[in-house]
């Protein structure tokens, strides 16, 4: 592999295709574009497929309905091996939306199924009764001037325990409504709730994402992509924000 290369695995995108989110793998191309890389997006198409981790920079999971969790924990479980070994080599993976439930401990349905995930992340996830949609707005709590915009469909309530959530939750309902959490993070294994799709809305984060997966195989990358580039996905956050603070004063 090039040290100029990006290598994104874009992991069973006919199931994982909800809101729009492979808009996320597209956002990915077009910034490491910008920071001068070869982006080179390969599908993981089936559950039957073998993952090649050494060669992934980026296993990218987009967000899917609930009834695919199990059948991506079975599939998972059977490479644990090589899974174990590239998270904990720091290398990437980044989980959209309910997806990410599949990276904890526990998943349990409304008719009472309980599925056994791949523990990576310890926290529980439970199928809400009703779905919970709004905009979403939370800071980083690597970055913590770094504020992350989307919105959000809810069909989870999320219970983290000692695993530290990905961002703090300024206006929205991140995890659960309660702790302010929002989504979570495992060495370099960042689950997030945000859809938007995320990347698009947030590209700052995208390229921060790029360059620490880069620096995971000794690639650093020097060059920084002016704010300008970026104006108008700022402007658009300073609009949603507007709104929302004057929609929570009705």
């Amino acid at each position: 592999m090039e040290n100029n290369e990006l290598n994104v695995l874009w992991c069973y995108p006919d199931m994982l295709n909800l809101h729009g989110d492979r808009g996320n793998i597209m956002a990915l191309k077009r910034i490491g574009q910008m920071l001068g890389l070869n982006v080179n997006i390969e599908k993981v198409e089936s559950f039957k497929k073998q993952i090649d981790f050494d060669k992934a920079d980026i296993l990218f999971f987009n967000v899917g309905e609930i009834r695919i969790i199990k059948s991506i924990v079975e599939a998972l479980k059977t490479q644990k091996e090589g899974l174990d070994k590239y998270i904990e080599n720091n290398k990437m993976i980044i989980a959209i939306g309910t997806t990410g439930a599949a990276f904890g401990k526990k998943l349990i349905k409304l008719d009472g199924e309980q599925i056994e995930c791949l523990g990576y992340l310890d926290m529980e996830c439970n199928q809400r009764e009703m779905v919970y949609g709004n905009d979403i707005i939370f800071q980083l709590n690597e970055y913590e001037t770094l504020e992350i915009n989307g919105n959000q469909i809810q069909m989870i309530d999320i219970k983290t325990n000692s695993v530290s959530p990905l961002g703090t939750v300024s206006y929205g309902r991140g995890n659960n409504g309660e702790d302010k959490g929002e989504g979570a993070k495992y060495k370099n294994l960042i689950y997030t709730t945000t859809l938007g799709p995320v990347l698009v809305k947030n590209p700052w984060y995208t390229e921060k994402l790029i360059k620490t997966a880069m620096e995971t195989k000794g690639v650093s990358i020097k060059k920084t992509i002016p704010d300008i580039d970026f104006e108008v996905e700022k402007k658009s956050m300073e609009c949603i924000k507007k709104y929302n603070a004057e929609k929570e004063k009705k």
